[in-house]
Order: structure tokens, then C-alpha cells, then sequence
């Protein structure tokens, strides 16, 4: 185990990356099976890239971090898209997490934590304010955290009320709210993107609202079981409702520093 810091989440990130496999399997995004070969050596040359310019003093290990995080959170899109199996991807989607929190990016690290299944390292998150008045943030945030759901305004158009009743549904395990509100979220982001969601765009990423799918991967794990989905909404949604869980990286891989 090691202190989370830019130099051990670089060296873990190496490690997965020497023994990552991309087995010919369906995608979850058109398209993202014609640049395996062209997503595994644009990874490779720029982590390189991200070394070579903090040995020679170009960066420092704060900017280090960012570049490595989003290099890591663009991979872990991609493998989502092209189809691996799903605690591969989960298990990027930790690694995203841990540079996020490095990167003091809080909120969205607790997004990518719940889709790589981290529930303890959600359980040390720090409760910062959110500054977003949005209400997918303001609420997917409460209950990554677990706080309560007070503060959270009433909101008059449709798909902001959604994402307040699921403050409150998905807490009281209210599982036929939770699961027509996640049907109205999700088909208002099918709606809003022209059913180009679908498509798999190179250097185009998250290929998942990720949001609504941390959302869905809480509700999971509390036992939540989705009955009424169309394909579309499930295929939207999958990356928060898929099994299995990877094993979790913290705190057995990584600790928090002090």
C-alpha cells in the first residue's frame, strides 16, 4: 500500500496499463472498436510525454497530476466504449477517481469513485460546498456524501424536479421514483444529444453522463434493481448499473495523505 500521491497513482496507472488486454467483444459506443490501435499508443505516448516534461522541470506535480488525470479519465471512457468487461473499466474509473482528488477536483472524483465502486474512499471525501447551481450537481453531490437533502431547492421545470425527488427517493430506497426519474434524466440527455450518445468520438469524452450514472451506481449498491427500462435508457444508464464490482483500490492499494 502506498500514500496516494502523483508518483504512486503514475506508477500504478503504468502497471495496469503494461497488462491491459482489449479482447474483440460488443461495444457500448458505435464506432469505438475502429481506434483500439490508435487509443493504446496515444495513451502510451503521452504518459511518456507527461514524465519526460516533469524530469526535465517543464511542469510541476501539480500540473503533472491534471495531465495524467485527464489522460487516465479519457482511457477509462474509451474502455467503456469499446466494450471491456465492466470491472476493467471500473477499475480505470478508481484510478480517474484518485487523480481527481490529487487534482482537488472533490466533487467529480466522488462520480468516478461510486462508478469504480470505491465506497470507502467515498466515506472520506471532504464535504466541500458546491458552487454549481445545477441541480445534477448539487444533488448527485449530497448523496455521494450522504448528507441531507434540505438544502436542495424546489425546482419548477421537469428534469430539475427529477433530480430533487431522486434526493429523496434514492436515500429512502423509493425505488419506483428513483426509477422514473432516472427514466425522464435519461431520456432528456438521449433527447438534448441528437442520439449521437451512441457514437464514439476519439478524444471526445466522458462517453457516459456521468452524473446520473454515479447516481445509478449508489442506487445499485443499495439494492436498487431497475424493472422498467427501455434498451435505449439501460444502454444510457449501464455504466452506473452494471455488475459486478471491481475489488476496491482504497484503502488496501493506496492510502489518503495526512
Amino acid at each position: 500500500m502506498g500514500c496516494l500521491s502523483y508518483l504512486t497513482l503514475r506508477e500504478r496507472v503504468e502497471m495496469e496499463f503494461s497488462q491491459i488486454t482489449i479482447p474483440p467483444s460488443p461495444v457500448r459506443r458505435l464506432g469505438a472498436d475502429q481506434y483500439t490501435d490508435k487509443a493504446l499508443q496515444d495513451f502510451s505516448r503521452r504518459l511518456k510525454g507527461i514524465n519526460q516534461l516533469l524530469e526535465e522541470s517543464m511542469i510541476d506535480l501539480g500540473r503533472a497530476s491534471k495531465m495524467l488525470t485527464s489522460l487516465v479519465n479519457e482511457f477509462t471512457s474509451f474502455l467503456y466504449a469499446v466494450g471491456v468487461s465492466h470491472e476493467e473499466w471500473r477499475h480505470w474509473s478508481s484510478l480517474t477517481a484518485f487523480g481527481l482528488f490529487l487534482s482537488g477536483e472533490i466533487h467529480q472524483a466522488g462520480q468516478y469513485a461510486a462508478l469504480g465502486s470505491e465506497w470507502e474512499f467515498l466515506k472520506v471525501l471532504p464535504d466541500t460546498p458546491v458552487k454549481s447551481q445545477q441541480p445534477a450537481d448539487r444533488v448527485t453531490w449530497k448523496l455521494i456524501i450522504g448528507n441531507p437533502v434540505y438544502e436542495v431547492p424546489e425546482f419548477q421545470d421537469e428534469y430539475s424536479a427529477a433530480w430533487l425527488k431522486l434526493a429523496r427517493s434514492v436515500p429512502a430506497q423509493d425505488d419506483k421514483t428513483t426509477e422514473e426519474s432516472m427514466k425522464l434524466i435519461a431520456d432528456f440527455w438521449m433527447e438534448e444529444t441528437g442520439g449521437e450518445w451512441n457514437n464514439f468520438y476519439f478524444g471526445r469524452y466522458p462517453v457516459f453522463e456521468t452524473p446520473i450514472c454515479a447516481v445509478a451506481a449508489l442506487a445499485r449498491h443499495q439494492g436498487f434493481v431497475p424493472t422498467s427500462l427501455t434498451l435505449e435508457q439501460y444502454s444510457f444508464l449501464e455504466a452506473g448499473f452494471a455488475i459486478p464490482e471491481p475489488p476496491p483500490m482504497f484503502p488496501t492499494q493506496f492510502s489518503l495523505p495526512v
